[in-house]
């Protein structure tokens, strides 16, 4: 009999914590379903803009990075 999950969402302010996270889960019997990303609303109007202003974009710590994980079922 197959139990549904919720899976388990990651936020983290920096990177190297949600890959810690990732680890430590994947060791207990979790596989990632959804890769680590930084959310970022603006990056629909970041995308947008030209050449000359995406070159400058670089990594914003204010916006969290996720990572989306579910137990492996046996």
């Amino acid at each position: 009999m197959s139990r549904h999950m919720q899976p388990i969402i990651i936020r983290r302010q920096r990177k190297y914590e949600v890959e810690q996270d990732i680890k430590d889960l994947e060791a207990r019997g979790f596989e990632v379903i959804s890769p680590l990303k930084q959310q970022n609303p603006q990056y629909e109007v970041l995308h947008n803009l030209s050449f000359e202003q995406r070159r400058f974009k670089v990594e914003d710590f204010s916006f969290p990075w996720i990572a989306k994980l579910r137990r492996i079922e046996e």
